[in-house]
């Protein structure tokens, strides 16, 4: 049983500063959004890497990595103005004036 000291948490904790934690949370948020607004899976990895530094030392640094699921977007239908801005109304289409006889039977 662990005595609340941990080896793993201190070394992560110490790596740039706490970056690598500051690092994977965000990165953790993003997915779990991701998740919510997917309903599909997706995965955070935390790696420490451990390699030999002299005769007693060791190095140590961390990479995140993320797999937020991608969210499917349904596709929406645009026509070019006159100017070149986007628009929803097709060019040549006479309006059906639908609120003209709508305020006419209020008025």
């Amino acid at each position: 049983m662990s005595d609340g000291n941990s080896h793993f948490l201190m070394a992560i904790g110490r790596i740039d500063g706490g970056l690598a934690i500051e690092t994977a949370d965000s990165a953790l948020r993003d997915v779990i959004a991701a998740v919510n607004r997917s309903g599909k899976k997706g995965s955070v990895t935390l790696t420490l890497e451990v390699s030999p530094n002299g005769e007693m030392g060791f190095a140590a640094s961390a990479k995140v990595t993320a797999k937020a699921p991608q969210v499917n977007f349904g596709q929406s239908f645009f026509f070019m103005g006159r100017n070149g801005d986007l628009t929803r109304e097709a060019p040549n289409m006479q309006q059906l004036g639908l609120m003209a006889d709508k305020e006419k039977s209020n008025g």
